[in-house]
C-alpha cells in the first residue's frame, strides 16, 4: 500500500508535517529562552561575587562559551526551521533497498532536513543528501544513491512533485520522468524576479551530475546562454558547503563576477539555499592588487567601450597578441633571461680594510635560486655578513646592514616593473605591441602580464584562506589572466561560461584554452537552453549559431523585426512597446543597447514618456526589477521577461565584437523579443 496514495492524503500529511515543525519551533524558542536566562545568571553572579575563587571564574567563563555556542546553534536551527514553513518539501520517492526484508520508505525531499525527535526519523531529507540524488538521477525502477557506507541499490516505485507555497499545496504531479515536464514548463513560464532564484525543485540530471561533482580539482562548465551554468555553480558551491561541512565554510570560497550588478543579482541563491553569502571580488581588483595599485590603467569595461565605438586594427592587435600562448612562453623564457643577466655583481667595500668581492655576491645570488629574485637579497645579505663574521670576526651595524643590502639590490637591473615589461617588448623585438594611453595610463591588456612578471620577481602571495574559487563568465578572461589566477590560488576552483558570450573575442578563451592554462581540469558541458521560448533561441541562433545548443520545446511569439522611417519614429514606436509592457502580465523590461553611451542617450529621450525607467550603467551596484536601459554588456547573466533591442541596422551591428552583443542582448529575453531600426540605414547583416 502506498503511503499518503491520493493527493487528498498528500495535503493532510503537509498540514501534519507543518504543525510538527512548528511544534520544533515553540520548542526551540524556549530552548534559546533558557540559554539567554543562564547567560544572565552567570553574568550576575560574575559581577556581584567580585572575590570569587581564580579556577571557579575559569571554570564560569568555559561554561558561558559553552551556553554561547549551544544558544547559537539551537538560533540557527530556530532560523532555518523557519524557513522552510512556506515549502516545507518538494518532492518525494519511494525507495526500497535491495536487501531482505527491506521496506519501501517514502523519502521527502526539501531544502533542508527536518528530523522529528519524537518519531526519531527524518520527515524531510535535504536535497543535498545522497539519497536525494536519486530524485534528479533515476526514472521509475533500478536505482542507486552512493552513500558513505558505499553504494546502496534498490527501486524507486514512486515519484512526486509538488508545488507548495505558504505551507499550501497548490498541485501535485505523479513524475515518471527525472523531472517531470509539466513542473518544469510551469517554472520556465513564469515570469523573472530582481534576484537569481534556487532551482532546487527543477535541477535536471546533466546538471546534477556537475553539482555533485567532488572529484575534479578544476571543474570547467561550457553552458549554452540559458543553460543555468552560474545558478547550478552556486548549488554546487551550496552542495559542497553541506557534503565538507567542517572541512570549508562560507568565508573560505571567493566568487570572481564581472560586476558588482551581477554580483546583487546572484546574491539570494545562497541565503535560499540555507547558506551565506560568500566574498566576490573582480579579476580587475585581484590584477590591481598583485601590483599593488601603482599604476593606473584602462578597466574591462573601458577596453570593450573603446572595441565597440573606436577599435583600431593596432588596438585589437595588442590585445589578441597577449591573449596567446605564445606570449606566455616568451615571457617565461624572459624572466629565466633576467635570472642570468640581470644581475651584475660587483665589489662592495663594507668597512675601511673588508671589501665583498663580485664574484662571492655572485656566487650567493646563485646559491638562493630557488628564491624569487627579489627575495634573494635580504637572504643573500644575512648570509655575506655571516661569512664575514666567522672570517673576519666582524660585528655589522644595523645601518651597515642595511647599506650593504641596498648595495647589492641595486645590482639587480630590474627594480621597476614598469621598466621591465618595456624591456621585454624590446627583447622579443615587438616594442609596438605596449603602449600607454594619456597620462601613462596602461591598456587593460597590460595588467595581467604586469602582474605575472611581478610575481615571478616578488614571489606568489598565494591566497592560501580560499578553498574553493569559482570564476564567472570565464570566456572574458584571457590565458595570462588564468596564468596568474593559477599562482594566487591554488585551490579548487570552479570555472563557468559561454564562449559564444564573449564581449572581447579578441582576448577571450574557450574550455579547451583554460584547461590547457591550468594544465589540468574537466570539462562539463551543460547544452539544454531554458531562459528563452523555442523561438527566440532560434532566432538568436541565426545570430550566432551553436551547433551544440539544445533548446527546450516551450513555445511563445515569434521575435519582431520593426523598421521605421527615421530615428524619431524609432524612439515613438519603442515608447509604444513600453506601453505594451506596461498593459501586459510581465514584471521585467530590459531595453539593451550595444554600447553604453547608446543607452544613456537613450535614457535621455525617454524622460520625456516616463519616469518608471532605470538606467543600468557600469557603476551601478544593484539590479532593479521593472523597465531597465542598458548595454549588453551589463546586460550578460541577467534575464527579462521581454527585450527590445535599438538600433538593429547594419551600421551599428556589423563587426564580430558587435555580434557577439548582438547574441548577448537577444539570449536575455525569456518570452518576447523585439528590434527595432530605422530604414535610413539597412538591416543588420546578421538578421538576414
Amino acid at each position: 500500500m502506498i503511503f499518503n496514495q491520493t493527493e487528498k492524503q498528500e495535503k493532510e500529511y503537509l498540514q501534519q508535517v507543518i504543525t510538527t515543525i512548528h511544534d520544533t519551533i515553540n520548542t526551540t524558542s524556549t530552548s534559546v529562552k533558557e540559554h539567554i536566562d543562564t547567560l544572565q545568571e552567570y553574568k550576575d553572579y560574575l559581577w556581584s561575587n567580585k572575590d570569587i575563587d581564580p579556577h571557579e571564574i575559569r571554570s564560569m567563563r568555559e561554561s558561558i562559551l559553552n551556553h554561547f555556542a549551544l544558544g547559537e546553534n539551537v538560533i540557527d536551527k530556530r532560523r532555518r526551521l523557519s524557513k522552510i514553513l512556506d515549502i516545507p518539501y518538494f518532492g518525494r520517492i519511494d525507495f526500497q533497498e535491495k536487501k531482505d526484508k527491506s521496506q519501501v520508505s517514502p523519502i521527502y525531499i526539501g531544502i533542508h532536513t527536518f528530523y522529528d525527535l519524537n518519531q526519531k526519523k527524518n520527515l524531510i531529507y535535504d536535497w543535498r543528501a545522497p539519497i536525494s540524488s536519486m530524485f534528479y538521477d533515476h526514472e521509475l525502477g533500478e536505482a542507486f544513491y552512493s552513500s558513505p557506507a558505499g553504494k546502496i541499490n534498490g527501486a524507486i516505485s514512486l515519484k512526486r512533485q509538488y508545488r507548495i507555497r505558504q505551507g499550501k499545496m497548490e498541485y501535485m504531479i505523479e513524475s515518471s520522468i527525472t523531472v517531470h515536464d509539466d513542473i518544469l514548463q510551469k517554472e520556465l513560464c513564469s515570469n523573472a524576479d530582481n534576484k537569481m532564484k534556487n532551482i532546487v525543485t527543477t535541477i535536471q540530471r546533466e546538471q546534477n551530475q556537475i553539482i555533485r561533482n567532488e572529484n575534479a580539482s578544476v571543474l570547467i562548465i561550457q553552458g549554452v546562454a540559458g543553460s543555468g551554468k552560474t545558478s547550478i555553480a552556486l548549488h554546487r558551491i551550496a552542495y559542497l558547503l553541506y557534503a565538507q561541512k567542517g572541512q570549508i565554510s562560507s568565508k573560505d570560497i571567493l566568487i570572481i563576477s564581472p560586476n558588482k550588478v551581477f554580483a546583487d543579482y546572484i546574491s539570494n541563491v545562497l541565503p535560499e539555499l540555507g547558506e551565506e553569502t560568500v566574498p566576490e571580488t573582480s579579476m580587475e581588483q585581484i590584477l590591481s592588487d598583485v601590483i599593488d595599485n601603482k599604476y593606473k590603467h584602462q578597466n574591462f569595461f573601458e577596453q570593450v567601450t573603446e572595441l565597440l565605438e573606436n577599435p583600431t586594427p593596432d588596438f585589437i592587435e595588442r590585445i589578441q597578441y597577449k591573449a596567446s600562448f605564445e606570449f606566455i612562453s616568451l615571457l617565461d623564457k624572459f624572466i629565466l633571461y633576467m635570472e642570468n643577466n640581470y644581475f651584475k655583481a660587483t665589489d662592495v667595500k663594507l668597512t675601511k680594510y673588508i671589501t665583498i668581492p663580485a664574484e662571492f655576491i655572485n656566487e650567493q645570488f646563485k646559491r638562493f635560486h630557488r628564491y624569487p629574485i627579489r627575495q634573494r637579497f635580504e637572504t643573500m645579505t644575512d648570509y655575506i655578513l655571516e661569512m664575514m663574521q666567522l672570517q673576519y670576526n666582524l660585528t655589522v651595524s644595523t645601518p651597515e646592514k642595511n647599506q650593504l643590502k641596498k648595495e647589492i639590490k641595486k645590482m639587480f637591473a630590474g627594480n621597476n616593473d614598469l621598466q621591465i615589461y618595456k624591456d621585454f617588448f624590446e627583447w622579443i623585438g615587438k616594442p609596438e605591441m605596449f603602449k600607454t594611453r594619456k597620462n601613462r595610463i596602461l591598456e587593460y591588456a597590460d595588467l595581467a602580464p604586469l602582474a605575472y612578471l611581478h610575481i615571478a620577481l616578488n614571489g606568489n602571495n598565494a591566497q592560501s584562506y580560499v578553498k574553493h574559487l569559482l570564476i564567472d563568465e570565464m570566456q572574458d578572461y584571457s590565458p595570462i589572466q588564468y596564468k596568474v589566477i593559477q599562482k594566487l590560488y591554488p585551490c579548487r576552483k570552479t570555472i563557468l561560461g559561454d564562449t559564444s558570450q564573449s564581449v572581447n573575442p579578441y582576448g577571450s578563451s574557450t574550455a579547451d584554452m583554460i584547461q590547457k592554462a591550468f594544465a589540468t581540469g574537466e570539462i562539463m558541458k551543460l547544452c539544454k537552453s531554458y531562459r528563452s521560448t523555442f523561438e527566440i533561441t532560434s532566432f538568436a541562433q541565426k545570430i550566432q549559431s551553436n551547433n551544440e545548443l539544445e533548446p527546450i520545446m516551450r513555445h511563445g511569439e515569434h521575435p519582431k523585426i520593426l523598421p521605421f522611417k527615421n530615428t524619431e519614429e524609432e524612439i515613438q514606436g519603442i515608447a509604444d512597446l513600453v506601453n505594451s509592457f506596461r498593459n501586459s502580465h510581465y514584471t521585467s523590461l530590459g531595453i539593451i543597447c550595444k554600447t553604453e553611451s547608446q543607452a544613456k542617450e537613450l535614457v535621455q529621450k525617454f524622460q520625456i514618456y516616463a519616469n518608471d525607467i532605470s538606467f543600468l550603467s557600469n557603476q551601478s551596484s544593484a539590479y532593479v526589477k521593472g523597465i531597465i536601459i542598458t548595454s549588453a554588456h551589463m546586460a550578460k547573466g541577467l534575464e527579462f521577461d521581454e527585450v527590445i533591442i535599438p538600433q538593429t541596422d547594419d551600421k551599428n551591428y556589423h563587426s564580430n565584437i558587435d555580434k557577439s552583443m548582438l547574441y548577448v542582448a537577444a539570449t536575455r529575453a525569456m518570452h518576447k523579443l523585439t528590434l527595432t531600426y530605422s530604414v535610413s540605414s539597412p538591416s543588420c547583416r546578421f538578421l538576414l
